[in-house]
């Protein structure tokens, strides 16, 4: 795992220190090394790399590399690399280091950028054709990885994380204000758009294709969680719905045991992470497992993951922290997450990552189990929506949503009853879809905002059946815009690399054939998934409801943080910033403050964002 970066400029203003500034605000992504090379193209032109040493760790591995008419910088892991490199041997290619960098390179020399297809692994990569005059960048297929890149008439910058740009002079700062209102809309900023004009995510499964000379570019997708749901569905039981996935399942897992350096597992006490321990610990002597808890904060998976790690035999570690070690990162996390973003797990998931690289360089994650089995709630929930909600008058449903807003609601219940009344008028899975994940209809929202802005959304994708397409649209929004960066930057922050089992294309694909009834129903979930983890861990050790990576953040913001969230939100500042509307803001705080949770989790949000502003937007003094 890696940091890359890379300029090209027409301007005469760009040259290898400002190169170095940006590889080097990298260097919690890549401590073990830091390397980089330049051209005259005429203009600038210069790629840079941050390393974390996983395969061949000498020197022989470190980048840029070259090979013929190809420079490369990679962030990533390509699991297949050695099946590659026989084939490539095969066709007369020879190798000098151990790394798939290196195989990566022989491989768009031999079968040109369709060689991207060929690639099973998490990747952001950066590729300059010297014959073409042209650089590649491409994000693999779920968006595990992260690539930004800004772009004028005469100036291309890219890189892992937002906050390298801030070394180039060339780049502006001024806030897109679609990207806020999306911000506030989903607690992240969804791809392609990022916080800044003229700055932009490359989405997951894509290739941006830029002409070195004229700065010319064209985008195009590569793999979309979209074609796994093309095939007809495959009516299988149970019983052999597992013997054709729980292979599938068990070679993706150890694909990402491939390591030169210590490995180690993130164990919750879930089926997904259970089922991924299960199968290492088949094949690994001394499985390292890794549980965080916070037991004053509510927050306690120990009793659960300790009990499936004796089951299991791991070497396991518990973290239990305080509610003051936990408040401690939260002023951390607008540095760690240089773009706003409010998943509160982010704090439980950074206090394992610090733990575990104390001992390990690589943890796997079991994210993506929810999105590829059917894990929601959201999912058995609609299941559960009587036809008769779905057919209310308009009057009727404006009626009841009004009266469920009046009242003072209380708890994430109440927060879940607020999304739900957004229903009761023309309803439509669409609509059910984006009162689940998004924190305020958008008229409430523009109350908040003092310029109107162009709501932008993510496209909504259709499947097969209503299931299905609950699960393709978290796949192609939620998994990557949160879950996945959520991830990336707890875990590189300390210079961890984070590994995800369930997001294999050929596994999803696999799955995504499936009948529903073998995922999720009304009453259940994950039903596969729990059929295949019971061969590792009984039932009666899995059993009960999964507590998950909960965090009170209410009652924080109400003790804790309430100063901050005042002053954040204190006429004088909402003055300077000019972004939002002072009396409804305050209204709705005060609001929140005196207990009333209707819009609890879009004050988050806002508090997010202005924790954020004040790091990156306002000169220290």
């Amino acid at each position: 795992m890696c940091g890359i970066a890379g300029i090209i400029d027409k301007t005469g203003i760009s040259n290898d220190f400002l190169l170095q500034r940006m590889r080097d605000a990298l260097i919690h992504r890549g401590p073990d090394a830091g390397g980089q090379i330049s051209w005259k193209t005429p203009g600038y032109l210069g790629l840079a790399h941050r390393r974390l040493a996983i395969l061949d760790t000498s020197e022989q591995g470190h980048q840029p590399m070259h090979f013929n008419a190809w420079s490369i910088v990679f962030n990533g892991e390509i699991y297949n690399f050695k099946q590659l490199k026989n084939e490539l041997l095969a066709l007369g290619h020879s190798f000098n280091t151990q790394t798939d960098t290196e195989v990566i390179l022989h491989a768009f020399d031999a079968w040109g950028i369709e060689a991207i297809q060929r690639f099973k692994g998490m990747f952001a990569m950066a590729l300059v054709n010297h014959t073409t005059r042209e650089l590649f960048l491409f994000r693999d297929r779920f968006g595990v990885k992260p690539l930004y890149f800004f772009v004028t008439s005469s100036c291309f910058l890219f890189a892992s994380e937002l906050k390298a740009f801030q070394a180039h002079p060339s780049f502006t700062t001024e806030i897109s204000l679609p990207a806020l209102a999306q911000f506030l809309l989903y607690g992240n900023v969804p791809a392609p758009n990022a916080i800044f004009k003229d700055t932009f995510k490359l989405s997951p499964g894509s290739m941006l294709r830029l002409n070195v000379d004229n700065l010319t570019l064209d985008i195009q997708s590569f793999w979309s969680p979209i074609s796994s749901f093309d095939s007809p569905t495959k009516e299988l039981s149970l019983m052999d719905a597992k013997h054709t996935i729980k292979p599938l399942l068990e070679d993706s897992v150890m694909q990402r045991t491939v390591s030169d350096v210590p490995i180690g597992l993130f164990l919750s006490g879930g089926y997904d992470s259970a089922t991924t321990a299960g199968i290492l610990a088949q094949s690994t002597d001394s499985l390292k497992t890794f549980t965080v808890s916070v037991p004053d904060a509510g927050l306690n998976e120990g009793p659960k993951a300790r009990e499936i790690a004796r089951y299991l035999g791991t070497d396991h570690t518990e973290i239990e922290c305080s509610v003051e070690e936990a408040l401690k990162v939260i002023p951390m996390l607008p540095v760690i997450y240089d773009e706003p973003f409010a998943d509160s797990s982010a704090i439980p998931t950074y206090l394992v990552a610090q733990e575990a690289i104390k001992s390990v360089k690589v943890a796997l994650s079991a994210d993506g189990g929810d999105e590829l089995f059917g894990g929601y709630n959201r999912y058995s929930y609609f299941l559960k929506i009587p036809q008769a909600v779905k057919y209310l008058p308009p009057l009727v449903g404006m009626a009841a949503e009004q009266t469920i807003h009046l009242l003072k609601l209380e708890g994430i219940k109440a927060q879940r009853m607020v999304k739900f009344s957004r229903l009761f008028q023309n309803f439509s899975l669409e609509k059910y879809m984006k009162a689940m994940t998004e924190s305020l209809a958008e008229h409430q929202l523009r109350t908040f905002l003092r310029q109107d802005v162009a709501m932008e959304y993510p496209p909504f994708a259709r499947a097969s059946s209503p299931l299905a397409t609950l699960m393709l649209n978290d796949a192609l929004h939620y998994l990557p815009n949160d879950i996945l960066h959520k991830v990336d930057r707890a875990t590189m922050a300390v210079g961890l690399e984070g590994r995800e089992p369930f997001l294999d294309h050929q596994l999803y694909a696999a799955v995504a054939a499936l009948p529903d009834s073998l995922k999720c129903t009304k009453n259940n979930t994950k039903i596969l998934l729990k059929e295949i983890a019971h061969d590792y861990v009984p039932a009666s050790i899995l059993a009960g409801p999964k507590k998950g990576f909960a965090i009170p953040i209410n009652a924080w913001m109400r003790t804790f943080l309430a100063n901050d969230l005042r002053d954040v939100s204190s006429f004088e500042f909402l003055e300077r910033q000019a972004l939002f509307k002072a009396e409804p803001l305050q209204r709705e705080v005060n609001r929140f403050l005196k207990g009333n949770e209707s819009k609890a989790l879009f004050i988050w949000y806002f508090y997010c964002f202005q924790s954020w502003y004040k790091q990156w937007m306002m000169p220290a003094k």
